[in-house]
């Protein structure tokens, strides 16, 4: 059995050896798992995000962030997020977020279950996370999950027309579903 499968893994473990591995790693549950590629439309998505999100916070203390940098979640699991605003200090050798706040997962079929249970299990755990929003990168549907008051990640809104926009606190800037859809030809939404 290599390494890399064995169970039981402590975070520091991991991460020395994540470190000298050349593939990405998540740890989920004490066990490493590789990170996949995705299709084209998940890749145009991610972009879409973290294109919008510079662009929305030049001269902000808060910064985009894809998906090479890791997320050390509040349980902690390691996650690799599509697309996150972290507004911690910069730390530039840093290989982890310093203060996530705002993180997006773009859904695959393979992955879709985990998105929407267990990533937002990872997240709720992580106090400085105060929005969650999963996106489909096959027809216009973002789900949206924040902080309420008793501390918990709780299902916020899910939109689905092109028009609809996201106000993300912090760091105060909108982001409409038309700006994370660009490029791509999505069916109509259902009617409501």
């Amino acid at each position: 059995m290599s390494e890399a499968r064995r169970q039981g893994w402590r975070l520091d473990e991991f991460l020395t050896w994540e470190a000298d591995q050349p593939e990405r790693w998540a740890l989920i549950d004490g066990r490493p798992v590789m990170m996949t590629g995705g299709t084209q439309a998940h890749s145009l998505v991610s972009i879409n995000l973290t294109s919008a999100l510079r662009r929305m916070l030049s001269g902000s203390p808060c910064r985009p962030a894809g998906s090479d940098l890791r997320v050390v979640t509040g349980n902690g699991n390691v996650r690799y997020p599509d697309a996150f605003i972290d507004c911690g200090d910069l730390r530039p050798d840093s290989r982890e977020a310093s203060e996530p706040a705002i993180v997006f997962e773009v859904l695959s079929r393979s992955t879709a279950w985990i998105d929407l249970h267990i990533k937002l299990r990872d997240y709720d755990a992580t106090r400085s996370v105060l929005m969650y929003v999963v996106v489909s990168p096959d027809t216009p549907w973002v789900a949206l999950w924040t902080r309420d008051g008793s501390g918990r990640l709780a299902v916020a809104a899910a939109l689905s027309a092109l028009t609809d926009t996201i106000a993300l606190d912090p760091p105060g800037v909108r982001l409409t579903l038309a700006e994370i859809y660009d490029g791509l030809t999505m069916p109509p939404a259902p009617p409501a």
